[in-house]
């Protein structure tokens, strides 16, 4: 709808003389304008020509008023405010009633081949709720490019070696001999349980077998925490095997050889100062060891000869000084900077009983995904987990999760489609003879009714701003307005009613939206449940 405008407005930008381009905005204006959709295109155009607005956009209005598609346009507050046509609206309403659960699909990304790699919680313990975060903002960002025409494998990098794996692999051992806790240790009930099947099941318990049973009992219960969270990965890339196949040392020397690395004090270096860090990086300590920098670039080094068209990595907000030092690994090491993307999403606080509840992985003391979901279910926990902005701090409300009233917003959402399906179950019964392909929607002349399908109509905008902003959070805002839209009409208004046209048109309506908000519950991994 907004593209549609706006290339109608575009068409008519070149009897100002702009040659270059115009970074203006169409969007749906606040409630308390009377109109359907805004631009502040002579504000803009006003700053650069060095005229009054309001000449601008009289001569915009002259030019753009007499398309089919605009009934109305007015100036006002420094804004273009453009009323729709009731045939435009109607026609883009079948449109919708066309394509069903299709509307909103545009081949935007035309099958790029994109990578995402998130969660990754090193295999140190079972998946807290923070990691969930990444989880559903991961997974639903790669079915939002997936509807969108992109073609999106998902994957975890399983960091399975390191100190952090000794010391997770001391602490086990701490369980199994009078050896105290190392410093820094792991603690909690799990590691007390991988402790006791270890005792049960090795006579040996040789260093190497404890890490490798240790890491592969984590692994298993965070894929299957991750399974039941609706979020399966194809692959599960190991750190271990970029050590297995050279490419750890490989990527060093591909750094020293572009002149991006050097040798000093008998470690090497990477010239991260070259990228906007405040110091340079050692990759390979003087011991031989190497450090994450050195896997992590192996890793992303191995990506870029994977052949994809985009590669998006999702990190927790404690990594935000790594970013700029990654961007310049991608760039020293020849790889198009302008192909990788990282995102990082802030820490979940657990509200319950009116409290925050304190966590800490290496203490034990921490909520875990599956404690959540046992607790407010997969549909509560990816839809407020995906209410905010990854780069937001969220509170995470336990007891309204769980609420089954129109307060919790994932209830009012699903409620509003369950509703609907009722509404065409009792159509069934009551109304036999309606021909669902034969009405009327001029027949829909509430002004809550243009409002309603004014805001279905926006779907398609949605998620190509979504897209353009990797933001699968606009879908959760949009639904809840959508539904509260819906349940005021439906308070107000009765759907099936004795005149067979206004019903069959109401009915046609109905259906917009439901399709409407079962895609985008998809996007967001929610169920859009036919009964509640």
């Amino acid at each position: 709808m907004l593209e549609e405008i706006k290339n109608i407005i575009d068409k008519n930008l070149g009897k100002f003389n702009i040659n270059d381009k115009v970074d203006y905005s169409v969007e749906l204006p606040p409630g308390q304008i009377a109109a359907d959709v805004s631009t502040n295109l002579a504000l803009l155009l006003s700053k650069r020509l060095k005229r009054n607005p309001k000449e601008i956009a009289d001569e915009i209005i002259g030019h753009i008023k007499g398309n089919r598609i605009i009934s109305d346009v007015k100036f006002q507050s420094g804004f273009i405010n453009i009323i729709l046509s009731d045939d435009y609206i109607f026609e883009k309403l079948r449109t919708i009633l066309s394509k069903d659960e299709t509307f909103g699909k545009r081949d935007i990304l035309q099958n790029k081949k994109i990578l995402i790699e998130f969660v990754s919680a090193n295999p140190t313990g079972p998946l807290h709720i923070g990691h969930g975060r990444g989880a559903a903002y991961g997974d639903s960002l790669a079915r939002l490019l997936e509807f969108s025409g992109g073609d999106v494998e998902r994957e975890y990098y399983v960091n399975d070696i390191g100190r952090q794996i000794d010391l997770l692999a001391d602490s086990v051992l701490s369980y199994l001999s009078d050896k105290p806790l190392p410093d820094g240790g792991y603690k909690g009930k799990y590691i007390e349980e991988i402790a006791s099947e270890l005792q049960i099941t090795n006579d040996k318990l040789q260093m190497t077998k404890v890490k490798e049973f240790t890491v592969n009992k984590i692994l298993e219960w965070i894929k299957s925490d991750l399974e039941d969270f609706r979020v399966n990965f194809k692959n599960w890339f190991r750190e271990s095997s970029l050590y297995k196949n050279n490419e750890v040392d490989a990527a060093a020397e591909k750094l020293l050889e572009k002149g991006f690395a050097y040798k000093k004090d008998g470690a090497v270096w990477f010239k991260s100062t070259d990228f906007s860090d405040d110091k340079d990086r050692v990759i390979i300590r003087e011991d031989g060891r190497h450090t994450y920098l050195a896997s992590d670039t192996a890793y992303h080094y191995n990506k870029y000869k994977r052949g994809f068209d985009k590669y998006i990595d999702i990190w927790g907000a404690d990594h935000h000084g790594y970013v700029e030092r990654m961007k310049g690994v991608v760039r020293a090491l020849g790889c198009d900077e302008k192909k990788f993307k990282i995102v990082l999403y802030q820490l979940v606080n657990i509200i319950k009983e009116g409290k925050k509840v304190t966590m800490s992985t290496r203490a034990g003391e921490f909520i875990t995904l599956k404690e959540v979901l046992n607790e407010v279910g997969v549909d509560a926990t990816r839809f407020f987990l995906l209410m905010r902005s990854p780069e937001s701090h969220l509170d995470f409300n336990l007891d309204l999760a769980k609420k089954q009233a129109p307060e919790n917003p994932v209830y009012y959402v699903q409620y509003a489609h369950a509703r609907i399906c009722s509404i065409f179950r009792e159509a069934g019964k009551s109304n036999d003879k309606l021909q669902m392909t034969n009405y009327k929607l001029e027949l829909l002349k509430e002004k809550q009714e243009r409002e309603i399908i004014k805001k279905v109509l926006f779907f398609e905008d949605i998620i190509e701003i979504a897209v353009k902003d990797y933001a699968p959070h606009y879908l959760t805002k949009y639904l809840q307005n959508i539904a509260s839209d819906f349940h005021s009409y439906y308070n107000k208004n009765r759907v099936i009613t004795q005149d067979a046209g206004l019903t069959l048109a109401r009915l046609q309506m109905c259906k917009a939206i439901r399709s409407i908000i079962k895609s985008g519950l998809d996007i967001l991994g929610v169920s859009a449940p036919e009964r509640m």
